[in-house]
């Protein structure tokens, strides 16, 4: 989840982190202390002073036009439907850090730069051992590298303190602060916050999707396993249409509309439905939810539907699915935990391309 601006800086209050005074306005006058200041657009893509969605005013007049002018409009393909009107800050320096993810790593890093604003590109970029996390030693070291001025070490330290608080406990994958600004007074200003939350942990129950160029559904249980079992399918020969995955004993409407969002894909082949075998997922009710998706699947699925999976209840399971095979004419390939995952993929695989031959 893409939060807005204003959202993220509500997070960041939240976490003590110091942001400007300002308002968000959808519609109607500004309020009587508005009297000069900066005027943002509420959209979630970047660059927004390039594309005319930042406008700095020095009247309370000129505030009123930029509202005006910034409500409505459409910034990069969004239309605005909100503006943030700030105090200007008045800085004396401006800084970039954020907590992020890097794949190379697969772990938190720590990015900083001592010019906000721009150049970021040439952020220093620190990895993040989730054992120690960021003790102030190691704070120390990584502004120090990226040349922050020794005088503002203990402060920027105190804010990216709060700034990982919140990107740990708010299942953040980017916390993001551009420009940090040290006040002429010596504090330190969160100017923007971009910020990127992990629709998973927010929202358990809606599971990630990502569609692919193949013709065999995926549905897929475990993190570490679903990928496996996608290089084992593509080793076989198969085409994945997509990759999704149900881990967590999800209940079974959960499993039945990302049943349907899979097999809504035209043109499919097969449907592999995988996983090992299971401690505490109730298998009965995930594949409740699974035959549940497919009734409600328009055409009806005619192609073989090759399911491997074991765990609590499996046995009860596979004879919902026999019954419903017989009775409703699906095409079921049943296989449990005596069968290996990736043996599984060769069957859907040669089922799949078999009858697509026979057509």
């Amino acid at each position: 989840m893409n939060l807005f601006e204003f959202e993220g800086k509500k997070l960041f209050k939240k976490y003590g982190i110091t942001v400007p005074r300002g308002v968000l306005l959808r519609r109607g006058a500004l309020p009587p202390h508005i009297r000069s200041g900066i005027v943002k657009a509420q959209v979630r893509s970047g660059d927004r002073m390039k594309a005319g969605g930042i406008i700095k005013a020095t009247t309370r007049a000129g505030i009123s036009r930029a509202v005006k002018k910034i409500l409505g409009s459409t910034i990069r393909g969004e239309k605005v439907e909100a503006v943030l009107v700030e105090e200007t800050v008045d800085a004396a320096r401006e800084y970039y850090a954020s907590f992020s993810y890097d794949g190379s790593t697969r772990g938190p890093v720590l990015a900083l730069n001592a010019e906000g604003g721009s150049g970021i590109k040439d952020a220093r970029v620190t990895p993040i051992d989730l054992v120690w996390g960021i003790p102030d030693f190691f704070l120390q070291d990584a502004l120090m590298s990226a040349r922050f001025p020794a005088e503002d070490i203990a402060g920027v330290s105190a804010v990216l303190k709060k700034l990982w608080e919140l990107f740990t406990r708010e299942y953040a994958l980017l916390a993001e602060i551009n420009p940090l600004f040290k006040t002429k007074d010596g504090l330190f200003v969160a100017g923007d916050a971009k910020t990127i939350l992990d629709d998973e942990k927010i929202c358990p129950n809606e599971r990630r999707y990502i569609d692919m160029d193949g013709d065999i559904a995926v549905l897929s249980s475990g993190g570490g396993a679903s990928m496996l079992c996608m290089d084992e399918l593509m080793r076989a020969g198969g085409r994945p249409g997509n990759y999704t995955e149900y881990s967590g004993n999800p209940k079974g409407d959960v499993v039945k509309e990302l049943t349907k969002r899979v097999l809504s894909k035209p043109g499919l082949r097969a449907c592999w439905v995988v996983g090992a075998a299971a401690n505490f997922t109730d298998i009965y009710a995930t594949l409740s939810g699974f035959l549940d998706g497919l009734r409600e699947v328009e055409p009806k699925p005619a192609y073989p539907i090759v399911i491997r999976r074991d765990g609590p209840r499996r046995k009860e399971a596979f004879e919902m699915l026999r019954e419903a095979g017989k009775k409703e004419g699906f095409d079921f390939h049943l296989y449990d935990s005596e069968t290996p995952m990736a043996e599984t993929a060769n069957i859907v695989t040669k089922l799949a391309y078999r009858a697509a031959k026979k057509i």
